[in-house]
């Protein structure tokens, strides 16, 4: 048998295996929902429609109607103006709770009636409604045009340059920031999913003693690929179910409405760091969990390599954001057990030149090898192994 046969045996297995397993049916399940639900509960609250303001205006104060609707278009407010009301009409439906404030009085200098105290939304409203009614009013007397002094006025502003090269925060792309942290988190999650896997598979197959049976036919190298590759298809198809869904129900309920989103170029950087972050971490988890007999021991050899996966982690989510173009940053974003997590955050942030990310994916691919290389060794020394738990060491030197 050929060792391209028999890793894609073994693959197919372990695929079969791990899809048709009722706790990886129910758990992806159990997540698709939380998803779901977190992304519709998050649209129900961004569409929450504003609070329109119900406000009253006397008749003697109708000059003001013109001015209220511009300042609320201004504010983003949404006003319902009822005008034409009576002092007495106006004070009644404030104390009815038809109307929230009552507007009466000179134009130059209202009086705004409420029950009970002031509401601040309602008064910064008027406030500005007055001040540019008084401003019209001023240039009309004066003989000059109100509107075209207005729209000189709100024409007046300064433009602030940037003499710095880095990006300054408005210049960055929220949603690609955004996506670039969802992508992390789906990535050690799937990084996390494949380890245990990879790990508990390795220790059942030890433990049952059919290790022995299959090594008869194939060699540890391949039966180790194949259990690798058949974990990684698993984790990487249930976290672009969970990616998939996340995206389908944000559509659906316009979460995304307003944003460009490349979910190509998204999938495209998960998949790649991904590859390469499986091949760092889950090799090594494979070759590790043959060192121990029983499922009890499993944490004692994959609790380090999680330990490994989480600081790249916090550092590509909290270092790189504030110190993207420090030399530290630079320089982890380049090793290979750092850059799938690093890397990304610093192409989102713009700071990263093509020959960097080239180089640290180049890196990798150099790397992999060799952290083959050893964890095939430990796996094919320890796998037979059926005593205690057999020391790093040992199964280094053979």
């Amino acid at each position: 048998m050929s060792t391209m046969s028999a890793v894609g045996r073994v693959a197919l297995r372990e695929m079969r295996t791990r899809f048709t397993a009722k706790a990886m049916i129910i758990s992806t399940a159990i997540l698709m929902v939380l998803i779901i639900g977190a992304i519709v509960a998050v649209s129900i609250v961004t569409s929450k429609p504003a609070e329109e303001l119900q406000v009253g205006l006397a008749d003697g104060t109708s000059e003001l109607d013109d001015a209220l609707g511009q300042a609320a278009q201004a504010q983003g407010a949404s006003l319902d103006l009822h005008t034409g009301l009576s002092d007495a009409e106006g004070r009644r439906q404030v104390l009815d709770g038809d109307i929230e404030a009552f507007i009466s009085g000179d134009a130059a200098a209202p009086q705004v009636a409420f029950d009970g105290d002031p509401d601040a939304a309602i008064m910064d409203l008027v406030g500005a409604a007055v001040h540019d009614h008084a401003l019209a009013t001023a240039i009309s007397d004066a003989g000059g045009d109100p509107e075209q002094v207005m729209s000189a006025v709100a024409a007046a502003a300064p433009t602030p340059i940037n003499l710095s090269e880095e990006p300054g925060l408005s210049d960055l792309d929220p949603v690609t920031i955004i996506s670039t942290f969802t992508i992390l988190g789906f990535l050690l999650f799937a990084l996390i999913q494949s380890a245990s896997m990879v790990a508990v598979g390795v220790v059942e197959e030890k433990s049952s003693r059919v290790v022995e049976i299959l090594l008869a036919t194939i060699r540890p190298t391949q039966l180790l690929a194949g259990k690798v590759i058949g974990s990684g298809v698993v984790a990487l198809s249930q976290v672009i179910v969970f990616a998939a869904a996340a995206l389908i129900t944000a559509k659906a309920t316009g979460v995304l409405e307003g944003f460009t989103f490349d979910f190509g170029g998204a999938i495209a950087m998960l998949l790649l760091w991904f590859l390469l972050g499986f091949a760092v971490y889950v090799v090594l988890v494979g070759g590790l969990a043959a060192l121990v007999s029983r499922q009890e021991d499993i944490g004692a050899v994959t609790t380090p390599m999680v330990f490994g996966m989480m600081v790249p982690f916090y550092l590509g989510i909290y270092l790189v954001p504030y110190a993207p173009e420090a030399l530290a940053t630079r320089a982890l974003s380049q090793v290979p057990f750092f850059s799938p997590f690093m890397m990304p955050v610093r192409v989102a942030f713009g700071t990263a030149a093509t020959w960097e990310v080239v180089l640290a994916v180049a890196l990798c691919l150099l790397f992999i090898p060799f952290l083959m290389w050893i964890g095939g060794r430990v796996y094919g020394r320890a796998v037979l192994n059926t005593g205690g738990r057999m020391k790093l060491s040992a199964a280094l030197k053979g």
